[in-house]
């Protein structure tokens, strides 16, 4: 779930696709909900106005407005589903970066309906861009690629794994420029923390397979944080050829073998004028083998910044 391009002070409008929630509702007796800013399977995320605030936390404020992420009122039965809800939630908090979407509290209400409240970000995902604009230039890309390996390096020394990155999970905050502060990284529902749990489980696979390292698909070996760096090189083949390298149509047994066995089309194909150097980056942060990959994410953000 991501958090969609909102303005600040519209009034609330429509339903929300839960038809427990509605736009001018009380939530715990604390969040005026103004309107339904993003959904997805697990649940929504609203504007809303934090009515009282919260005594011991300065920066939430009485008529401060948040984002507010809820759960799907019908998954408040499934442990492991809150128990990743609530993951995401204090992972972030331990976690200060200014590539790091905020968490400002967290909650249960009467209902047992578990809440995130979030800073409310003004601006639109990397997969809104790439959806107006088709392709970026490499020295556009730049930046962006500094600062999100900026907060992932930031995440990865508290031995935390995002494990779904992906263009609609990197949130492009208007009017920020280039700097780290321009640059959110959201939806760490699917994180992992080093030395506790798989992301993956038998039979069950978790996250976006065009964008999962292939070590991730195989479940071979302990994952690190090189399935992060894997992730972003699919993303910024993506972003400079308008395209994944790999083609989603296909039977979902032929695209993981396509990803484990590195039968992706080449950037050369995809976009002949990016230049030698920078598909050269990109091919090493997404080799099959993790240990051909840069060592971390921002060695991989000086050799793109080196070749763009």
């Amino acid at each position: 779930m991501t958090l969609a391009r909102c303005p600040g002070n519209d009034a609330p409008v429509g339903r929300s696709s839960d038809p427990s929630l509605t736009a001018g509702a009380l939530l715990d007796g604390r969040f005026h909900l103004r309107r339904e800013i993003a959904s997805g399977a697990m649940g929504s995320v609203w504007e809303a106005v934090d009515t009282t605030g919260r005594a011991e936390s300065p920066v939430v404020a009485p008529g401060t407005i948040v984002a507010l992420k809820l759960l799907r009122a019908e998954l408040h039965s499934e442990p492991a589903i809150r128990r990743r809800f609530r993951r995401e939630a204090s992972i972030l908090q331990s976690i200060s970066h200014p590539a790091i979407v905020r968490i400002l509290d967290v909650g249960t209400d009467a209902s047992e309906r578990s809440y995130t409240v979030m800073e409310l970000l003004h601006g639109e995902t990397l997969e809104a861009r790439l959806a107006r604009d088709g392709r970026l230039a490499p020295a556009a890309l730049a930046p962006m690629l500094t600062a999100i390996c900026a907060g992932l390096a930031a995440v990865h020394a508290h031995g935390v794994i995002h494990g779904d990155l992906k263009p609609s999970n990197v949130f492009l905050v208007a009017g920020e420029g280039a700097a780290s502060a321009g640059v959110k990284i959201v939806d760490f529902g699917l994180s992992k923390v080093e030395g506790l749990e798989r992301l993956t489980r038998t039979g069950e696979l978790t996250g976006t397979p065009a964008y999962m390292a292939p070590e991730l698909l195989t479940g071979a070996g302990e994952l690190d944080a090189r399935i992060d760096q894997y992730a972003l090189g699919v993303v910024l083949h993506q972003a400079l050829a308008g395209r994944l390298p790999f083609v989603l149509s296909k039977h979902p047994g032929a695209l993981m073998f396509d990803v484990v066995m590195g039968k992706g089309e080449p950037l050369a194909v995809a976009a002949p004028d990016v230049p030698e150097a920078v598909r050269a980056v990109v091919a090493r942060a997404m080799a099959p083998k993790r240990d051909d990959r840069y060592e971390d994410v921002l060695a991989l953000a000086r050799a793109f910044a080196e070749a763009a």
